[in-house]
């Protein structure tokens, strides 16, 4: 994807031109994640293709997602940051009457290393809004189980890939060691389409920076 190479390069070449004295962060966020997984409409439809009849669904497309990331800000403008971030589970599940009674479970696990280079506009002493461009290594892990005619099948299958995120926010600081953050976050087709599924994430998280 073009946005993780745009992200890299960004990344590379504050670390390459920056002279200025740098402040390092740690930032610990708390959020709500959401997950837009179209492979959910295409899995409804190939079951029935298949002829499934009775065919009922649910999929809870959201979670309580968590990251710690690691900053080092080279301008009051500028900063690289980086971590982990876990976005959740997101689980689906559905039952059948035809041709035999039956169902299935599947449970999507989110979670990956990242880097990205953020943005900053200081409105004023306390308060500043900024957006981030990134790269997120994320391994999707897939439980799924299936039952029929009294056979049970399962299958684990996780695919890590790197893609492109982005996101905004705004930060306060309390005093110089200490401040809060809110930001909103999209991370771009994670998973694998093929054996996983393929879908966007969105983490709207409240997160607490101290300096050092």
């Amino acid at each position: 994807m073009k946005i993780k190479h745009i992200a890299v390069a960004t990344i590379l070449s504050l670390t390459a031109t920056s002279s200025f004295a740098a402040d390092w962060y740690l930032n610990g966020s708390l959020g709500h994640s959401s997950a837009r997984d179209e492979s959910v409409d295409e899995l409804n439809s190939e079951l029935i293709a298949l002829g499934v009849t009775g065919l009922s669904t649910a999929f809870d497309d959201s979670d309580t997602a968590y990251k710690l990331q690691l900053g080092y800000r080279f301008t009051p403008n500028w900063a690289v940051e980086g971590g982990y971030i876990d976005l959740g589970n997101f689980d689906y599940s559905a039952t059948f009457t035809g041709p035999v009674a039956g169902g299935a479970a599947a449970s999507l696990k989110v979670a990956g290393l990242n880097l990205a280079a953020v943005g900053s506009y200081p409105v004023n002493e306390k308060f500043d809004l900024f957006a981030k461009l990134g790269v997120i290594n994320a391994k999707v892990r897939l439980n799924a189980t299936a039952t029929g005619s009294g056979v049970t099948f399962s299958e684990d299958i996780s695919k890590t890939n790197a893609e492109g995120y982005w996101g905004v926010g705004a930060g306060y600081q309390f005093n110089e060691q200490l401040g809060t953050q809110l930001e909103w976050e999209r991370f771009n087709d994670l998973g694998d389409e093929q054996a996983t599924g393929e879908g966007d994430v969105d983490l709207i998280s409240l997160g607490i920076r101290v300096a050092f």
